[in-house]
């Protein structure tokens, strides 16, 4: 997949992630991202501040508040024809179709098949009164969003263990570890 960068934060908290530069978002990040789904897939990361992820969480979740990654995906479990990945390529977890996509003939790529919706002002605080390296966690948060993408979920006990052994085989290869099995 291909990893677009969206900045739509509004209010003062347009600072960027602290120690948090271009080459590492392009370089971690997008390697991270590019064995997920199919190479001309497009995943647009979305920055916004905290009101309007709170905002996000409450339409689409029904939860208060802020929280730190929302995923929202463009692909369908059920289309006509022959998925356009099949479950287990590319780390989906199910048969996926696009939906209607333009194909752009200079590159091959397709528009986005879906958005990482990240709050970093609200990460990079957590982080800082947690003691969370964030180099460690915005990684986790890009996988883990690509992975709802890509119909992975974590209702249950034994999808959150199965979604978690695939991020941590994702950001191992990249030789980062998976903080949330650190921290528990």
């Amino acid at each position: 997949m291909i990893l677009e960068w969206v900045d739509r934060r509004a209010g003062p908290e347009t600072v960027m992630f602290e120690d948090f530069d271009e080459r590492f978002r392009k370089d971690l990040l997008a390697g991270l991202a590019e064995p997920l789904g199919q190479p001309g897939w497009a995943v647009d990361v979305v920055l916004v501040d905290d009101e309007a992820m709170a905002g996000l969480n409450e339409d689409f979740r029904k939860t208060a508040g802020v929280t730190d990654v929302l995923s929202f995906s463009y692909l369908r479990d059920a289309g006509p024809g022959r998925p356009d990945l099949v479950g287990g390529q590319g780390r989906a977890f199910t048969n996926l179709w696009l939906d209607t996509f333009p194909v752009a003939p200079e590159n091959g790529t397709t528009g986005a098949v879906g958005e990482v919706v990240l709050a970093p002002w609200f990460v990079t605080e957590r982080c800082r009164r947690k003691g969370w390296p964030l180099e460690h966690e915005i990684p986790l948060l890009v996988v883990h969003g690509i992975l709802h993408i890509l119909g992975w979920d974590h209702e249950s006990e034994a999808e959150t263990v199965a979604m978690q052994a695939v991020e941590k085989e994702i950001l191992s290869a990249r030789g980062l570890p998976h903080p949330l099995r650190e921290r528990s």
